[in-house]
């Protein structure tokens, strides 16, 4: 066998070896990271709001052993038409479960609109997230609007295509003077 074909058989066992080593390696190194592991979830995971309503989400963190300061948040929400209060925004994690609630309320402000944002958990500098599908509709039914566009119309039609008839009477009074 040539010398070069040599060095390359050589070079690339040496490359799948390196592979195969650093692999296990991560492998290993993934399985020995240990830390508070905690997920949270809501309850429930989408909501309808009428604008100027509000509605409640129970939230739920479960920790496997960690103990701390949890703080919620959110991320996703339009910046404006939206008031979230989260009840408590931090507290202990003494148990294994913690209970929380957000409230959402869309204001005046909040225009029609679906989308989905996140609601965070902060445990240290462990974060767990669950997804919210948040439908916001109009205060009042849409077709409310446009019955009151259609009435409009029909009275100022009215006006403008019938005529009052005169009376009779005067008819007759005015051949009398006559």
């Amino acid at each position: 066998m040539p010398m070069r074909h040599v060095l390359r058989l050589a070079l690339l066992c040496a490359y799948v070896i390196l592979l195969l080593h650093t692999s296990a390696l991560g492998a290993g190194y993934l399985t020995r990271v240990s830390g508070p592991e905690f997920s949270l979830s809501a309850d429930p995971t989408a909501v309808v709001i009428k604008v100027g309503d509000s509605s409640a989400i129970n939230l739920t963190v479960s920790s496997e052993g960690g103990s701390g300061l949890i703080c919620f948040s959110e991320q996703g929400f339009p910046s404006s038409g939206f008031v979230l209060t989260f009840l408590p925004q931090c507290a202990m994690m003494q148990q294994r479960i913690l209970n929380a609630r957000l409230m959402v309320e869309a204001t005046p402000a909040a225009a029609p609109q679906n989308f989905t944002a996140l609601i965070l958990a902060s445990l240290g500098n462990e974060t767990a997230s669950t997804p919210l599908t948040v439908t916001v509709v109009p205060a009042i039914p849409a077709w409310i609007p446009w019955l009151g566009i259609v009435v409009f119309f029909l009275v100022i039609g009215a006006a403008l295509f019938i005529k009052p008839r005169k009376s009779e009477k005067r008819k007759g009074k005015a051949e009398m003077d006559g």
